[in-house]
């Protein structure tokens, strides 16, 4: 627990004791200004309640997050699925694959990109979850985040590749859980260990053949040498600017 949690639990029972204590006083004997303050009191307990639920909120997408990365990283596809809304718009997109929709597609399609349930011996699937930024919605029921994968692929004394970009996702309360409603991950390259990506960088790989997906890529774009910009969800967070094609936060 951060120290910013530590201070608004401990602030929120020092207003519920002096509530508790101005109630005891009986509303006949308590002034004009005790009333105001009372008001003033509780209407701060409110905000820091609410403060309190979005971190909460906060911590649990992050632990999602960082569940589904040790999950690809160990290629269980199965409790990949699981993580995934029950919502029928439920979507999830890997850079060039196109668009699955819903919890059973979803489920299927990890199954398939990353070859079979479970990792084997001699098999590397690194999937590391770096930089999160996360935004909860005031109601608390749906939020965004952006993250960035560093991964590498690879099977013993046969292969190995490097690849890297972000996921702009977005996640839904569901049933009073947090889930994936949205995962969109945007290849930014994609290259073998040697020669390496200064010589031999991978394009996109195109959509699956023997699993289209339910729609095309939601996004046209081009990997490493390439340079695309994926937009932000979010607007700079000291000047507040959002700009064309670099952030598309409403």
């Amino acid at each position: 627990m951060s120290s910013t949690e530590i201070f608004g639990l401990a602030t929120v029972a020092a207003l519920c004791a002096a509530l508790l204590l101005a109630d005891t006083l009986g509303a006949q004997e308590r002034g004009t200004d005790d009333l105001a303050k009372l008001a003033a009191l509780e209407t701060e307990l409110k905000g820091l309640e609410h403060d309190v639920a979005r971190l909460e909120d906060s911590k649990a997408i992050k632990r999602l997050q960082r569940a589904y990365g040790y999950y690809v990283y160990k290629k269980l596809s199965r409790e990949i699925g699981a993580l995934f809304a029950d919502a029928p718009g439920t979507t999830a997109e890997l850079g060039g694959l196109g668009v699955y929709v819903g919890k059973p597609r979803i489920a299927e399609f990890y199954d398939r990109v990353i070859g079979g349930e479970g990792l084997k011996a001699g098999q590397l699937f690194n999937h590391m979850i770096l930089q999160g930024v996360v935004h909860v919605a005031d109601d608390g029921l749906s939020a965004k985040g952006r993250w960035r994968a560093l991964i590498q692929i690879g099977e013993y004394g046969k292969s190995a590749t490097w690849a890297e970009g972000p996921y702009e996702n977005e996640y839904v309360k569901e049933n009073g859980v947090w889930k994936f409603s949205k995962v969109h991950w945007y290849q930014t390259f994609s290259a073998p260990y040697t020669p390496g990506w200064h010589k031999a960088p991978e394009p996109l790989n195109p959509p699956l053949a023997d699993f289209p997906p339910d729609r095309p890529p939601s996004v046209v774009y081009q990997s490493y040498p390439a340079a695309f910009q994926v937009p932000y969800h979010y607007k700079n967070p000291v000047s507040g600017r959002c700009e064309p094609k670099v952030c598309d936060a409403q």
